[in-house]
Order: structure tokens, then C-alpha cells, then sequence
């Protein structure tokens, strides 16, 4: 008998605070075996990103076909997909290898510096290809601006804009609300057209960075254990606030939280 295990697919940063790096972390701390399919790789460190390559499609099909023939994947955490071309060629792969799985979807678009990891224009092939195909995307503000071209200024234009979503054939979206100005955090989820709120309070601070990457991967690991979806997100922010929390303090820039609590 082959023990589940989970899948993440995403690029590599090189500093170790966000991208799969971060995913790993956050599964390994879970007690979660995960493999990996990597997207593209950065070069970046605490104060932002230098460079970019993306790796080739053939190259992400042979890692995502080699790891379906052998692993018995049960959940799927995605995060970036640098242009239409990966995510086309990720989006044909999961229907292929991976039909049913569980897709967690992080849209990843902008580095915490400031630095685009989303072509703009393939943000359309990002909602056909991979939206439908998800059980959970988790967007912020900026990224939900960009998917839904409107701006979001207060929890209210979170919740009008959050449903909005419905029209998209997604079954469950978190939209989280920590770039607004605000004293509180408040993260907000629809699901079977209903919306939940979790609030907590916002902890002044620069190291924050992963934060998004390691949020999913810990709602991922959630889900795997059995939890179902509310309780799996509630656990995942208590994980994220002690991470930033505990955070670590290597650079000058956005330092990242400590997944190993």
C-alpha cells in the first residue's frame, strides 16, 4: 500500500523565504510528505527579485508525468505560473495525470518587493485553465484587483467584490485582506455562496515574506489530515501569526516567518 503524499507546483526562490521553498517547509512542518514540480527559478533575496527563468514546458510535463507513474498524490498546492504557455501546459498535465486530485491554487503575480511573476496578459489563461480546475484559490487584494479589474479599498469592497467570483465556475475562493489599512486582518471566504470571516489582528512588521505561499501550502496540509475547509483555513492563519510572529531576521529587506514552530 502506497501512502498519500501531496504535490506542490511552483517556482523556487532562491533566498528560501517564499515559493516552493516555503511550501516545503510548511508541509514538512505538518509532518507531510511532499514532492515537487518546479515552474521557474529566481534569483532574489530579502529585498526583492533579480532574475527570473522559466523552465521549459516539456521539462515541467516530465516532472509532473514522472511523479503521477509512481507517487499516490492526494492534494495539489499550485503557485507560480509565470505565463500562459505554463499554465497551459500545467493546467493539460493535471487533467491527464491528475484528474480529481484536490488543487489548491495561490495566484501568485507580484513578489513582495514589488517585482511582476505573472505575465498581466496571461491572467485570462489563468481563470479559464486553472480556476474551474480548483477546489481553492487564494487571492489578495492586489491579485484579485488585477483578476477582476476593480479596486478594493475597505472589508466592504472585499465582500461586494468577493462575490463577483460566483459567475467564474470556482468552488471556493479566500480572498485575504492583509494589504488594506487597517488595524485588523480580515480574510474573507465564500463557499456554496456563503461568506465567512476570519479576523485577527495585523502584527507591525517587515518579515512577512511567504507569507501568502506558506498560508495555502498550510490550508493544503489541513485538508490532507481530514479538516474540512473552514477549520482547515482557521488552523492555517493561527500557523501563519506564529510564524510572523517567530519570524526569522536574515536580510535588510522583507525577512521571512518561521514555519518551524
Amino acid at each position: 500500500m502506497i501512502n498519500p503524499s501531496s504535490l506542490i507546483i511552483a517556482g523556487s526562490d532562491s533566498s528560501a523565504g517564499a515559493g516552493i521553498q516555503a511550501d516545503l517547509k510548511t508541509f514538512s512542518a505538518h509532518k507531510i510528505y511532499a514532492s515537487t514540480v518546479i515552474t521557474a527559478i529566481t534569483a532574489q533575496n530579502t529585498m526583492g527579485v533579480d532574475s527570473v527563468i522559466n523552465i521549459p514546458n516539456k521539462m515541467i510535463e516530465a516532472q509532473l508525468k514522472s511523479i503521477s507513474k509512481d507517487l499516490n498524490t492526494s492534494i495539489i498546492k499550485i503557485g507560480m505560473l509565470s505565463n500562459a504557455s505554463i499554465i497551459e501546459v500545467v493546467s493539460f498535465c493535471l487533467k491527464k495525470y491528475y484528474p480529481e486530485i484536490p488543487i489548491i491554487l495561490d495566484p501568485v503575480m507580484v513578489a513582495k518587493g514589488g517585482h511582476s511573476l505573472l505575465d498581466i496578459n496571461s491572467i485570462e489563461t489563468l481563470k479559464k485553465e486553472l480556476f474551474p480546475k480548483s477546489f481553492l484559490i487564494t487571492p489578495n487584494i492586489p491579485e484579485t484587483e488585477k483578476i477582476l479589474n476593480v479596486k478594493i479599498k475597505n472589508s466592504e469592497d472585499m465582500e461586494f467584490n468577493l462575490k463577483k467570483f460566483d459567475s467564474m465556475n470556482i468552488k471556493n475562493i479566500l480572498l485575504k485582506g492583509g494589504h488594506l489599512e487597517s488595524n485588523e486582518i480580515i480574510d474573507m471566504l465564500l463557499a456554496g455562496k456563503k461568506i465567512y470571516k476570519f479576523v485577527s489582528s495585523k502584527i507591525k512588521t517587515l518579515n512577512t515574506h511567504g507569507t501568502g505561499c506558506t498560508l495555502a501550502s498550510a490550508i493544503a496540509c489541513y485538508l490532507f489530515k481530514g479538516f474540512n475547509l473552514y477549520d482547515s483555513i482557521n488552523n492555517a492563519r493561527k500557523y501563519v501569526i506564529k510564524g510572523i510572529k517567530r519570524g526569522h531576521t536574515i536580510g535588510n529587506g522583507h525577512n521571512p516567518l518561521n514555519h518551524f514552530l
